[in-house]
C-alpha cells in the first residue's frame, strides 16, 4: 500500500494522560508509577514516550527514571495511528437476526475490534461487510457491539442495528438481566463441585497485560461456576456464569481457583495440548496440537428482548478445536452413565 493509501486507511489519534503524584509515588521512578496508575501504559511504553519528549513533569520534559515528588503533575502525550474500519470478508455464522439485533458465533483467533497496535482484520470489519448498516451505529468505534469477547474466546456475540437499541441492551447487561454461560476446559480439578467467586479484580501490578484478584482496589466481579466433568485429576470441564462483566473475568477467576483455563497464554503455563499427551503415549513426529488457544467458549446467552418483549435464548455450538479436545478426553477417561446425563444437561 502506498503512502496515500496508508493515510486513507488510518486516522490520527491523540491521547493525553494527566495525573497528580500522590504520597505513594514519592521517590518512585516515573515509569514505575505511571505503569501502576495507568492501565493502558507499560514501563517500556513510558520509556519510549519519554525518549520522544512526550512525557512531562510539572511542564518540563522528563526521563523514565526521574524520581517523583508528591504533588507533582505528570502529563503524557500519546500520538498514534488508528486504522479506519473497512469491510472484510470473513465467514461468520449468524445465530439470530431481527430488525434490531444480530447475534454471531464469533470464531476464536479473531479480535473483536481494531486497536492502535493491531494490524489485522477484525470481527467488526467482517460485520461491516456482512451488514454495512451497523457501521453507522457508532462509526469507527464499537459499530453496534453490545458486549465483547476476548480474541481467543469463541461463541455468542450480540450486535445492535441501531444506536438506541444498543443502549437499551447495554443497560440490560449493566443491570445483570442477561444470563451468559461459558464452557471451559481447565487444567486440574476444583476442590468442590460448584461455587461462586466474589472478588475484586484489578490490573496486575507488574504484568500490566494481566488482571488478578485484588485485596485492595479494583472492581467487584462475580462468577458462578459448576463442575460438569472431571477427567481424572488432570483436566475438568467447567460451566461458568459470569454475573458481572469484567475484562478477562472468567479466565482470572479460574486461575484464582487454581484451575486456569487450558492453553490460556496469559494465565496458564500450558500453551498447547496434544493427543499423545492425553493418551499417555510418546509424542509422534509431526504431531499437531489438539488445541493451542484458551479453551473457553461463550456457549449461550439469554434475555428478554427490549423491543419484542420476548424471551430470547441463543446458543453457539462448540468449535472444532474444543470438540476434538473433549472427544479425546472422553475416550481417554470414559464417563459413567451419570456423568453422560450431567454433561448433556449442563452444556
Amino acid at each position: 500500500m502506498g503512502e496515500e493509501g496508508k493515510e486513507a486507511a488510518e486516522e490520527a489519534v491523540r491521547r493525553v494522560y494527566e495525573l497528580r503524584v500522590d504520597r505513594s509515588g514519592a521517590g518512585e521512578r516515573l515509569d514505575v508509577y505511571v505503569a501502576r496508575r495507568v492501565g493502558a501504559l507499560t514501563r517500556s511504553s513510558v520509556k519510549r514516550l519519554a525518549q520522544k519528549g512526550a512525557v512531562f513533569v510539572d511542564g518540563a520534559a522528563a526521563f523514565a527514571n526521574t524520581r517523583l515528588k508528591a504533588g507533582q503533575t505528570i502529563r503524557i502525550v500519546v500520538e498514534a495511528r488508528r486504522r479506519r474500519l473497512k469491510p472484510y470478508n470473513l465467514p461468520v455464522e449468524i445465530l439470530y437476526e431481527d430488525d434490531y439485533l444480530l447475534a454471531l458465533n464469533k470464531p476464536a483467533g479473531v479480535a473483536v475490534h481494531p486497536s492502535d497496535t493491531l494490524d489485522e482484520p477484525t470481527l467488526v470489519e467482517a460485520l461491516i461487510a456482512l451488514r454495512p448498516e451497523v457501521k453507522e451505529v457508532e462509526p469507527n468505534t464499537r459499530s453496534g457491539l453490545i458486549h465483547r469477547l476476548d480474541k481467543e474466546t469463541s461463541g455468542v456475540l450480540l450486535v445492535a442495528k441501531e444506536r438506541q437499541f444498543q443502549m437499551e441492551m447495554m443497560r440490560l447487561f449493566q443491570s445483570h438481566r442477561v444470563a451468559k454461560y461459558y464452557v471451559a476446559v481447565v487444567l486440574g480439578v476444583p476442590r468442590s463441585r460448584s461455587g461462586v467467586v466474589d472478588a475484586f479484580i484489578a490490573r496486575h501490578p507488574i504484568y500490566r497485560q494481566r488482571f488478578a484478584v485484588s485485596r485492595e482496589g479494583g472492581r467487584r466481579s462475580v462468577t458462578r461456576w459448576r463442575l460438569v466433568r472431571a477427567f481424572s485429576n488432570r483436566f475438568a470441564l467447567i460451566l461458568a456464569k459470569p454475573i458481572t462483566g469484567r475484562t478477562h473475568q472468567v479466565r482470572v477467576h479460574m486461575r484464582h481457583l487454581g484451575t486456569p483455563v487450558l492453553c490460556d497464554k496469559t494465565y496458564s503455563s500450558r500453551k498447547a495440548v496434544y493427543l499423545s499427551e492425553i493418551e499417555g503415549t510418546k509424542r509422534r513426529a509431526g504431531e499437531t496440537p489438539l488445541i493451542e488457544r484458551q479453551a473457553l467458549h461463550a456457549r449461550s446467552i439469554a434475555f428478554v428482548h427490549p423491543r419484542l418483549n420476548r424471551f430470547i435464548r441463543l446458543k453457539a455450538e462448540m468449535p472444532d478445536d474444543m470438540r476434538r479436545l473433549l472427544e479425546a478426553l472422553n475416550r481417554a477417561f470414559p464417563p459413567s452413565a451419570d456423568e453422560k446425563d450431567r454433561v448433556q444437561h449442563k452444556t
